[in-house]
């Protein structure tokens, strides 16, 4: 517990930017995040049958989040709620709200999404993907532009780690987190 402890510290404070950790250990820290969940049952321990490609399931992950892109730039949330698995299990942290479960209410928290922010795109400002037993975990940032509630153009920057896998022959997100930084406590929000 104390390994895993120490590896959620250090990959928080990657993600913080406090600067005294490595690329090797995000990797190791999100690795054993990704660990935890599969032991929930959610990411097998052994990857395709005859082996695992890799680099195929790199490609396919990457496919699905141009999938996500592409729907969400259109405002399509339907679309959006295709691209989760199609299980209870599925879980989505949008920056809005602590968590949606299940397929059903994704879809649901999909299209109010894009009600609620129409003409918004996202781009992937960095993207890094690597595989974990029969899943793709990716992580990295993103910029969304949108018109603000006053009619000005804003910007907002945000950071994701997600869980990807195919199920029912289909590649999937499994787990999707997205958030946005906190303001400084001294900074005007």
């Amino acid at each position: 517990m104390k390994g895993f402890l120490t590896t959620v510290v250090l990959t928080l404070a990657a993600v913080l930017g406090l600067g005294w950790y490595t690329d090797q250990t995000v990797k190791q820290g999100i690795g054993s995040l990704a660990g935890m969940v599969g032991m929930s049952g959610l990411v097998g321990e052994a990857g395709p049958a005859g082996g695992v490609d890799e680099a195929a399931m790199i490609a396919a992950a990457e496919a699905l989040d141009q999938k996500f892109l592409e729907a969400f730039n259109s405002g399509n949330g339907e679309a959006l709620a295709a691209l989760y698995w199609n299980s209870p299990d599925v879980v989505s942290y949008p920056p809005d709200t602590m968590a949606v479960r299940g397929r059903a209410e994704i879809g649901v928290a999909t299209a109010a999404t894009a009600a609620a922010m129409p003409g918004a795109k996202i781009e992937l400002t960095e993207s890094h993907q690597f595989v974990v037993g029969d899943a793709v975990v990716g992580h990295g940032t993103f910029r969304m532009s949108m018109t603000g509630p006053d009619g000005e153009p804003m910007e907002i920057l945000g950071r994701f780690t997600d869980v990807k896998a195919e199920r029912d022959g289909a590649w999937v997100y499994l787990v999707d987190h997205a958030s946005v930084p906190m303001p400084a406590p001294d900074a005007p929000m």
